[in-house]
């Protein structure tokens, strides 16, 4: 019975407590009579433990009245691990009010032994209980216990013996199904379509269904026991067992479809499913399969798929608009096309929607009813045109076609529809109605004429402009006259069997000019345009085409012909009168000028020596252009000849470059010379038409280049006994010639586009002039450009040698030859000009691009045995100047200090001081070339031997008076002075002393003068516009070099600067002057001079060094603010201008106040102004450095001192500085020109 029903264990023993059952009660009852009689107890209670419960079993004298009553006793007896005994209940407080203690049995003694099985799982509990006071011994206690271990024996015997009648129960139930299962089962299988088999682990046939059987033809016996091996190909039987072993192995079914190809190559389909059988310990003990054919099913699969394939590609792909609508006119599908031109982004989106969604009422309204139409009588509507007005207002046209949509039986359920955009249909017949009638209107009011004729010569259909071209009223008159073109209209009839011919080979004609007869008898020129026209089968069916009436061209081309002819004739006329008479043009030329220079040599008045030069400016220019034109008319007329004289190649390479050098750095550009020192030095040619060309080439480089640099390559291609194959190139980074224009930069007076005219100026004649005096001397002349980025000009002439040494190589050796050198050189194409160079001169070199590199190499190579003796530095680096550079070498003090060379542009001019602090002992200027190179180490060379000493001169008053003319023959002088004041004084002094001067205001005259005149000295003003004094003296010594100068002699050049820095003698010295005197010019500072230049004092020094009178020089250097007690004018200087005279109103000083105050001072005054009103500081700093000049030799020493300091800081004061600074030269400059007024009437 169960005592506690809803009774929980203590947790820590419930999970002791399993479920017993029990069968027979008489071992338990026995065994609570012997407890009685081993204790004396009255009462015993057995009670077992289930899985939430504490069940009485048996009892001896207990009343299931009182069943409650002691399981709170035997819950905590079954929580103790040892037995539980309690005596004198009464008195334990906790048992005292225990219903067993207090209720109506009056227990006092109480004993409850846990009942355990060999585990020691709780079973249950064996409970002592009685009203008397017991006190129970050890051995009682003992016995007890033995009790209940016999009763736990007695419970697992009892659920031993039930367990065992259940199995049997059960068994015979489970063999009674079986039974049945196994028959349904063996009924189902072979009731079944599919094919069933079982295996067991070694794969061996344990069971096949009929299907199965039948399928292979054979009895169940001769399958089972077997394996896939006995009765299937080899690879169908490893594929089952694969199959099968993964099935076993993973204990997870199989699902598949196989495809097998059978005996006619017809593939079938089997769906299997193979699923693992279990034994009733749960391990796999085979597997069962189940297989049937799906053939057609797969097919019709596949047929399925197909069609949903086509259906969709259909309606992605289709351009027409494809839709499927339900019975209320509702999309249930549509096509890509049409979900787009509803502007959904994917069909799906249209389902559920009308065309009342997307078009407005006009349209869908109709389109609706159509449909219901259909849905209701089944018939459809066919290429219906249907104008479509979309929401957004757009209009279209659509070609339709609806249907009705059926399902299987037949039953309408919707509709089905086509529809075709026309829109470009329908605007095309538009169109093509409006071009018919615009053709028409053409046809008819066409200036042309039109026609369509057979191809046998009939006229089909003419428009009235060919009426009228050939004489007829209407095309109807023309139809009816004209009836065989080629007999009646053309006047050759051959030009009709050409036209005919040439339409049957090509199919078209263009502009088929013939002669042919107008209706009233004239003859009348025609050009045809036509083509045929043929049918489906290529069959020609007509042709149609224009006519243009040329008569009028045809007689203006004869007009033209005939002029042409003429302007060819006079042309060579021309050319061939220009080119004789080159002599007879030239000889009056030459005589102007020339009798212009004599007649300048005269007395002159100013006036007419104004005149003079004028006349011979402008004889000078029209003889360049007179000899540019004669040479042109001279090669096209073939009169030009060339000489064949021996020249010095390389002197002409040099002179060429060095004399554009200037024009090419003025524009930032780096001019380099690649001069092969193979390159003969002495040739056979013509010197002055190779630098021109030279010339011409290099100029075009500069003119059309405006950053980067410009090479000129010259180098030996090939060398057969006396003659050499030269080349020359000459490339630019320049703007580059456009493909197009390659060859017609050739042609005369033509260049790449009328814009460069414009532009760059020129009469296109340099380029034309240049080639075909390369073609003269047996060369020609090629050209590679890139548009934007250069070009390349190169010819190769074959030049004989001529007489003396052949190359530059030497084999005396120089001074500095063997010597080891550092280049400093960032450029890669200089330093492959440099290297031959230093080949030449035997220098053992190294070249380093980057300044903190050449440092390092420096201060380690000279502490070696093989020091550096030479450092060339470039003074554009990329990191910092080549003056810095050689600051850091120099303050690095090495041993031993390697000789410092410079290597600059033309137009810098380095501060001398600056150059002594950083230790650079030679500026070279570039392009480095042999011949500058040269002069340049020798001149080092000769410096390091004797350094000149300094002149001192008396500083005492000396008036013209005193001067005596020099003895001994006075050649001529040139005067290079840009200065009208300064002019005077120089023409002035020289005619006291002696001298003939001759004035050049620039240096361009001045070269031109010395080409002409062989003068023995150059007085030359540093600072001129254009052409400095530096530049004009270098370009001077490259002429003499190629004998270009009259003179016999190299000419002796003497400076004249305003500036008396310590600087100024190394730069006059390196641009290759010989001496030099600081302005004002004192009479017997330039007797000096001169006297140097003749030898008249004695020996020269190395490389006429100057001897610059310092003295004379302090006074006027001075950069010093203006001493305010100075005073205006130094009568000193004003005495040497009056010399012998006996009215100072009749000498030069009168002359010069004239010139000074009247001209001088007032035009640089004025151009000062100019320049201050657009802040030039460069125009500033010249006009200042001008007045300064004019000043000092004026004796103007304030205003002198003012113009000195101005043009040395006006490049950095402020505006209102510079404004000061003009309004005191003002000041000055009136305060002098009144002295000076003063002093000539006094």
């Amino acid at each position: 019975m169960d005592a506690s029903a809803n009774m929980t264990p203590d947790p820590a023993s419930s999970a002791h407590m399993p479920r017993h059952g029990i069968r027979s009660l008489d071992e338990l009852q026995q065994l609570t009579q012997l407890a009685a009689a081993l204790s004396g107890c009255s009462t015993l209670l057995i009670h077992l433990c289930q899985e939430t419960s504490i069940t009485l079993i048996t009892g001896r004298q207990w009343e299931p009245s009182a069943q409650d009553l002691e399981i709170p006793f035997c819950r905590f007896a079954l929580s103790q691990p040892e037995p539980t005994v309690i005596e004198d209940a009464d008195r334990h407080p906790e048992w005292a009010s225990s219903p067993l203690v207090a209720g109506p049995w009056q227990f006092k003694f109480l004993a409850g032994f846990p009942i355990r099985g060999k585990q020691g799982e709780l079973m249950g509990l064996l409970t002592l209980l009685d009203p008397q006071n017991l006190h129970l011994d050890s051995a009682v206690l003992q016995a007890l216990g033995i009790v209940a271990r016999q009763a736990a024996s007695a419970i697992l015997l009892g659920d031993t013996r039930a367990r065992i009648s259940q199995l049997s129960d059960e068994h015979q139930k489970v063999k009674r199904a079986y039974d049945d299962s196994e028959s349904f089962y063996h009924n189902l299988v072979e009731s079944l379509p599919q094919h069933i088999i079982r295996k067991d682990l070694e794969g061996r046939f344990t069971f096949a269904n009929q299907n199965f059987c039948r399928a292979l033809g054979k009895e169940l016996k001769d399958i089972l026991h077997k394996t896939d091996l006995d009765l299937f190909p080899a690879h169908l039987a490893r594929k089952y067992q694969q199959d099968d072993q993964q099935v076993m192995h993973t204990g997870q079914k199989i699902e598949t479809t196989e495809a097998n190809e059978g005996l006619n190559q017809q593939t079938s389909y089997v769906h299997v499913i193979k699923t693992p059988l279990f034994d009733t310990k749960g391990k796999v003990s085979g597997i069962q399969g189940i297989f049937w054919d799906v053939t057609e099913q797969i097919h019709t699969e596949q047929n399925l798929a197909s069609e949903r394939q086509l259906l969709r590609s259909l309606l992605e792909t289709i351009p027409d608009h494809v839709y499927f609508k339900d019975t209320a006119s509702r999309f249930i599908r549509c096509s890509r096309e049409l979900s787009d031109r509803l502007g959904l982004k994917n069909p799906s989106l249209a389902v559920g929607k009308t065309d009342f969604d997307f078009f407005k009422e006009e349209h869908a309204r109709p389109a609706f009813e159509d449909e219901q139409h259909i849905i209701r009588t089944g018939e459809p509507i066919i290429n219906k045109i249907e104008k479509e007005t979309w929401q957004d207002g757009q209009v279209g046209w659509v070609l339709t076609s609806k249907m009705p949509y059926r399902d299987e039986t037949g039953t309408i359920i919707g509709t089905f529809g086509v529809s075709k955009d026309i829109t470009k249909l329908i605007q095309t017949e538009e169109a093509l109605r409006q071009a018919e009638q615009k053709y028409r209107d053409i046809f008819e009011k066409a200036v042309e004429g039109i026609f369509q004729t057979t191809p046998e010569g009939h006229y089909l259909n003419v428009n009235p402009a060919l009426a009228r071209i050939y004489g007829y009223p209407t095309p109807e008159a023309l139809l009816d006259s004209l009836t065989d073109i080629q007999k009646q209209l053309y006047v050759d009839p051959s030009r009709r069997a050409t036209f005919q011919r040439i339409m049957k080979e090509h199919g078209e004609i263009h502009e088929f000019e013939s002669e042919i007869f107008h209706r009233d008898g004239k003859k009348i020129w025609i050009s045809e345009t036509a083509r045929t026209v043929c049918d489906e089968a290529g069959n020609i069916l007509y042709y149609e085409g224009l006519v243009e009436d040329i008569s009028e061209r045809k007689r203006a081309e004869a007009a033209m012909e005939f002029a042409r002819d003429a302007a060819m004739e006079s042309n060579r006329l021309k050319s061939v009168f220009l080119a004789s008479m080159s002599h007879e043009i030239r000889t009056p030329m030459n005589g102007i000028i020339g009798m212009t220079s004599l007649l300048k040599q005269t007395s002159l008045s100013e006036e007419q020596h104004t005149f003079a030069e004028t006349i011979e400016t402008s004889a000078n220019g029209l003889l360049r252009l007179i000899n540019d034109l004669l040479d042109f008319s001279k090669i096209e007329s073939g009169k030009m000849t060339l000489e064949k004289t021996s020249l010095a190649l390389h002197d002409i390479i040099e002179q060429s470059v060095g004399l554009l050098a200037d024009q090419a750095q003025q524009k930032g550009l780096e001019m380099i010379l690649k001069l092969d020192p193979q390159v003969p030095q002495q040739v056979l040619g013509d010197p002055v038409r190779l630098q021109q060309i030279l010339n011409n080439l290099l100029g075009n480089a500069i003119k059309f280049t405006q950053k980067g640099e410009i090479q000129v390559m010259v180098q030996t291609l090939k060398a057969q006994r006396d003659t050499h194959w030269v080349q020359f190139q000459i490339k630019d980074t320049g703007i580059g010639i456009k493909e197009e224009a390659m060859e017609s930069i050739f042609e005369a007076f033509m260049q790449a586009d009328d814009s460069m005219t414009r532009q760059y100026g020129g009469t296109g004649l340099g380029l034309a002039i240049t080639r075909q005096l390369i073609e003269l001397m047996h060369g020609q002349l090629h050209v590679e450009s890139t548009h934007g980025k250069g070009s390349c000009f190169w010819f190769t002439l074959p030049l004989e040698m001529g007489k003396g040494k052949l190359t530059f190589e030497r084999s005396t050796p120089y001074p500095w030859s063997g010597s080891k050198a550092l280049i400093l050189e960032p450029n890669d194409h200089s330093q492959e000009a440099l290297a031959p160079i230093l080949r030449n001169y035997r220098f053992d070199y190294h070249f380093m691009t980057q300044g903190k590199q050449a440092i390092a190499e420096l201060s380690k190579v000279q502490r070696s045995d093989a020091p550096y003796r030479f450092v060339l530095v470039n003074d554009s680096l990329k990191d910092q100047t080549g003056i810095d550079f050689c600051q850091v070498v120099h303050d690095l003090k090495l041993s031993p200090a390697p000789t410092l060379i410079l290597m600059t542009s033309i137009r810098t001019q380095p501060d001398k001081k600056r150059l002594e602090q950083c230790g650079i002992q030679l500026v070279v200027k570039k392009p480095i070339m042999q011949g500058v190179f040269t002069r340049g180490f020798n001149r080092l060379f000769k410096s390091h031997a004797s350094e000149p000493e300094i002149e001192k001169e008396d500083t005492s008053a000396v008036t013209m008076h005193q001067v005596q003319p020099l003895s001994g023959e006075h050649p001529e002088v040139l005067v290079v002075e840009d200065n009208p004041v300064n002019q005077s004084v120089a023409e002035h002094m020289l005619k006291k002393l002696g001298f003939r001067p001759t004035v050049a205001e620039s240096g361009d005259q001045a070269l031109e003068w010395v080409q002409r005149h062989p003068f023995a000295m150059i007085l030359m003003d540093c600072q001129m516009p254009g052409l400095d004094g530096y530049q004009t003296t270098y370009k001077l010594r490259s002429m003499e070099r190629l004998g270009q100068t009259k003179a016999k002699v190299p000419i002796q050049i003497i400076a004249m600067t305003a500036n008396s820095m310590d600087g100024d003698r190394q730069k006059c010295l390196e641009s290759g002057m010989d001496d030099y005197i600081a302005k004002p010019v004192l009479i017997h500072t330039l007797a000096s001079a001169l006297k140097r230049a003749m030898n008249l004092e004695g020996d020269s020094t190395e490389e006429g060094n100057p001897h610059p009178e310092e003295a004379s020089t302090k006074s006027t250097s001075d950069h010093a603010p203006v001493e305010p007690d100075r005073p205006t004018l130094d009568h000193q200087i004003l005495m040497t201008y009056i010399g012998e005279a006996a009215d100072k109103k009749q000498s030069m000083l009168a002359k010069l106040t004239h010139l000074f105050v009247d001209n001088e001072c007032p035009k640089r005054l004025e151009a000062w102004r100019e320049a201050l009103e657009t802040t030039d500081r460069d125009a500033i700093g010249r006009c200042a450095h001008s007045l300064k000049g004019s000043a000092a030799n004026m004796g103007a020493q304030r205003l002198s001192q003012h113009c000195a300091e101005m043009e040395t800081r006006a490049q950095d004061i402020s505006r209102e500085a510079l404004e000061q600074g003009l309004d005191e030269a003002l000041a000055l400059a009136q305060e002098a020109c009144d002295a000076l007024k003063a002093f000539l009437d006094s």
